[in-house]
């Protein structure tokens, strides 16, 4: 059950990946970059770049996003290294199968 509740996880991590679309805001405002994924450093170095404030209080929660994805990320690793060490101990899938 542990090791469904990592899939789970992993699911709203890439929700929150797929949620983070700063590249898109970028080209869509006329600010040309070349990778589409764009790294933490380089979203605050346009938010310094930036004057319009709603563009970007939108790249901050993009900044949000790619924290929770990250964090949602290694909490799912860890749920389900922590499921495969719980089936060792107690075999409910063997069980089941």
């Amino acid at each position: 059950m542990v090791i469904i509740a990592s899939i789970f996880v992993f699911c709203i991590a890439a929700i929150f990946r797929l949620l983070d679309n700063s590249a898109g805001i970028l080209i869509s405002n006329g600010i040309s970059v070349s990778p589409f994924y764009l790294s933490e450093s380089e979203v605050k170095e346009q938010i310094k770049k930036i004057e319009d404030s709603s563009l970007r209080s939108q790249l901050k929660r993009t900044l949000i996003y790619q924290k929770l994805h990250k964090i949602f990320l290694v909490l799912s690793i860890v749920t389900f290294v922590g499921g495969i060490v719980y089936e060792f101990i107690n075999p409910t899938l063997v069980e089941l199968l």
